[in-house]
């Protein structure tokens, strides 16, 4: 029976979900403040001057998303847990049964939990920053083109929060230097840690048990990452091998080369020579453009739903909510025409 971070991908959905809806509810907030006394002539001087009550309002939301998401990620990685073992002991079955076994104890998730924590409410004060950077942008943005004659106030407002609403609320800059939209980070950090949870928790039972080798299944609509790795041998510890079974790597270096990144569909399962199928031709190129086009249309959703969130009037607000509905049936007639399978989840923000 293959162990997979698939098994956890409804896990990661609790914590994605109160990143949306605090991203719905930030946006909700600037276009609230913006909007109000919007024909004052001291405007400007005005939203300014409540920079430090959003400030606060703003504080408040994210401190209690990063409760909420504290203890969905300390139960989360508790029942990815619980599911590596749980396979683990249906593919030692027979063994379990024959006394050859003794179940060790689950693997402790404090150390993943915590870092995890870390890893999604260590980004709060920069989310907090770029809220309140955005709306003082929105404010001095706004002036010089009433000023000019070519907007309206509402019309200039409107026009600067579209531009970050377009963006999203970013939660991290990587590295690589890409920055990630809230929600999209913090699936990303869950499903990490959710697989590595699954995982390990799957490792150290076959460990336990004697067992060491492992294969990756073939998993349709693979990317290019994890492709190279369908149908491979692998090791769990990297104890030499005195047989002539062909290992590819340890499930390590295999992790460390791209299996199991963010959002990856593939399982291991135990090996068993002359009994375990090896599968062949596992490429699946097509399907891999048909998922990625399909994550291209589930983005465009969810940025009109921002739009929408941040739609200062009656207007605005109906002229995104009419693009949602047509990047919806663009996903529609893209699911029917393709392999891809649409995941609702992944058009939501919040509780829009």
């Amino acid at each position: 029976m293959p162990v997979s971070p698939s098994y956890t991908e409804n896990l990661s959905a609790g914590v994605a979900a109160h990143y949306q809806e605090a991203e719905r509810r930030l946006l909700l907030l600037i276009a609230g403040y913006l909007k109000k006394d919007m024909d004052a002539p001291d405007w400007a001087e005005l939203k300014l001057l409540q920079v430090q009550l959003l400030q606060a309002q703003a504080r408040g939301l994210l401190d209690r998303t990063g409760r909420q998401v504290a203890a969905e990620l300390a139960l989360t990685l508790s029942k990815a847990a619980n599911r590596g073992t749980a396979v683990a002991m249906a593919d030692l079955a027979e063994l379990i049964r024959q006394g050859l076994v003794v179940p060790p104890a689950l693997p402790a998730v404090e150390a993943l939990v915590g870092e995890t924590i870390r890893a999604t409410v260590g980004t709060h004060p920069h989310i907090l920053r770029q809220t309140l950077d955005t709306y003082r942008a929105v404010v001095a943005s706004t002036s010089p083109q009433v000023l000019l004659g070519t907007q309206t106030r509402l019309q200039a407002a409107q026009s600067a929060l579209d531009a970050f609403a377009n963006r999203g609320i970013s939660g991290f800059i990587d590295q690589a230097g890409r920055n990630w939209a809230l929600e999209s980070y913090a699936e990303m950090a869950t499903r990490t840690a959710t697989s590595k949870a699954v995982t390990s928790a799957y490792r150290d039972q076959m460990v336990a048990a004697g067992e060491d080798l492992v294969i990756v299944s073939d998993a349709p609509q693979e990317c290019e990452l994890c492709e190279p790795w369908e149908g491979k041998i692998l090791s769990l510890t990297g104890a030499p091998r005195i047989d002539d079974i062909e290992v590819e790597a340890t499930l390590d270096e295999a992790e460390d080369e791209g299996l199991f990144h963010p959002n990856c569909r593939h399982s291991i399962a135990l090996y068993q020579p002359g009994v375990t199928e090896v599968p062949t031709d596992t490429a699946d190129p097509e399907g891999d453009r048909a998922r990625q086009e399909l994550r291209r249309l589930e983005r465009g959703v969810r940025q009109w739903k921002r739009r929408s969130a941040a739609a200062l009037d009656d207007n605005a607000k109906a002229a995104a909510d009419a693009k949602v509905r047509d990047w919806q049936a663009r996903i529609r007639k893209h699911v029917d025409e393709t392999p891809a399978k649409r995941q609702p989840q992944r058009e939501r923000l919040g509780a829009l």
